[in-house]
């Protein structure tokens, strides 16, 4: 389901848009400077909706939501920038203090009645995005979009620039927003120079499997794809992908694999025999920085996926090539412009389910759900798996091109993946 932000096109409206920023100003010229990988995901965004209930966010107000955010933008003054190049062109962000843009939004319905919906990928419609570009200098990073339900509970969506920090970043600033709200003292340390690019990269030849190279897209940072894209989101039980596989541990492994071949199928004739695979860094995660620490890896293989079994395609995914450190080199030694497709230049699969969006807690209390994806995937599709609100619970968010959605989703019913779907279910009616 795509971006509903028109009047009188969905439950959603009322949209009022401010600005919030830091409490005290940054310390004048002060710049940040973003890693090779960092540059990498330039033309991605990570989206991420939570949803409280009534009992929990009824009496909050606007104020009380925007005014943590004043002294967690001390702390990280990057995010509230905006970007400049060099005179060789490399973009980096001047931390001017012009803020993160706040939309207020209403909606018609009850929580209850929102998550009705068994396709998730409704939440799409309370993240307020607009690309980077293409005035740099007047583009924020961040969007955050309140939405007051009928019953007074609220959804938090939030659109945030991927260059600036890979999904454990996100939610790192997430729940140090709500921390802050709760009155918490909190500390967000600031990337050193270790944890930046190699200073001098070294050259090389080699061209990571996991990206795409693409023409200048100059000052609009935007994906460009040759498909109309659609997304579809489903649930799905450990228990329930274990039984696949018993012997392997690893349930994103399984699920991917599942999945892999189920697309395989739907593509017939071009099944993809190469995909991506996306993970946290362990090392990276225990930093609780914003930045991009992701593993990202290439998996090849020479068999046929449609007719292989499951065990080989796992086997396959677990032997992924790490292509991280080479992706930084590619871009450090192209100085930082080169335009590149990570997400959907292969069929991409992102393992966030380590990631702990539930501890975005408001009054100590959790979301009721949460919502998860990428905007500005290519055209080959991704395949994003987060938690659950239940602890044995995992998300799964398909974004592919709009003519194989249903085929693709009745290779997922008919291997018992989701559950029985009517026609119109299928055809995303």
């Amino acid at each position: 389901m795509g971006r509903l932000q028109e009047e009188g096109s969905s439950p959603i409206h009322s949209f009022r848009l401010s600005t919030v920023s830091a409490s005290r100003p940054t310390e004048t010229g002060m710049t940040h400077e973003p890693t090779g990988l960092d540059l990498a995901m330039k033309l991605h965004y990570l989206k991420v909706v939570y949803i409280y209930s009534a009992e929990t966010a009824r009496d909050l107000t606007v104020m009380h939501v925007k005014r943590p955010l004043f002294p967690l933008f001390e702390h990280i003054p990057w995010t509230i920038g905006r970007f400049r190049r060099n005179d060789s062109g490399r973009p980096f962000i001047k931390c001017n203090d012009c803020g993160t843009r706040f939309v207020e939004s209403q909606c018609d319905l009850t929580v209850e009645e929102w998550l009705r919906v068994p396709d998730r990928s409704v939440d799409e419609s309370l993240v307020y995005h607009q690309p980077v570009g293409p005035e740099l200098a007047y583009s924020p990073l961040i969007y955050i979009q309140m939405t007051r339900f009928k019953c007074g509970g609220l959804a938090f969506g939030l659109s945030w620039a991927h260059i600036m920090g890979d999904p454990f970043s996100l939610s790192h600033f997430s729940n140090l927003w709500f921390r802050t709200l709760a009155g918490e003292e909190i500390y967000c340390p600031k990337p050193t120079d270790l944890q930046r690019g190699s200073p001098n990269p070294t050259s090389t030849d080699k061209e990571p499997g996991s990206i795409k190279r693409v023409d200048p897209v100059g000052d609009l940072w935007v994906t460009p794809n040759n498909s109309k894209m659609t997304t579809y989101s489903f649930n799905v039980t450990v228990n329930n992908i274990k039984s696949y596989f018993p012997a392997n541990e690893d349930e994103f492994e399984i699920l991917s694999g599942i999945i892999w071949k189920c697309i395989a199928k739907a593509r017939e004739t071009c099944e993809p025999v190469a995909i991506t695979i996306i993970r946290s860094d362990p090392n990276g995660v225990k930093h609780r920085a914003v930045r991009n620490t992701q593993l990202i890896s290439s998996v090849h293989v020479d068999f046929s996926v449609v007719h292989a079994n499951l065990e080989d395609i796992i086997k396959a995914i677990g032997e992924a090539t790490d292509e991280t450190f080479l992706i930084n080199e590619i871009v450090e030694s192209g100085g930082g412009i080169l335009d590149l497709i990570v997400y959907g230049a292969k069929l991409t699969f992102v393992d966030m389910s380590e990631v702990d969006f539930y501890e975005a807690k408001v009054r100590e209390a959790s979301p009721r759900s949460v919502y998860c994806n990428v905007q500005g995937i290519g055209d080959d599709g991704a395949v994003v798996v987060f938690p659950g609100a239940e602890e044995e619970e995992r998300c799964v968010t398909l974004t592919l091109p709009e003519d194989e959605m249903e085929k693709v989703k009745w290779e997922l019913n008919k291997c018992g993946l989701i559950k029985a779907l009517t026609k119109n279910e299928l055809k995303g009616k």
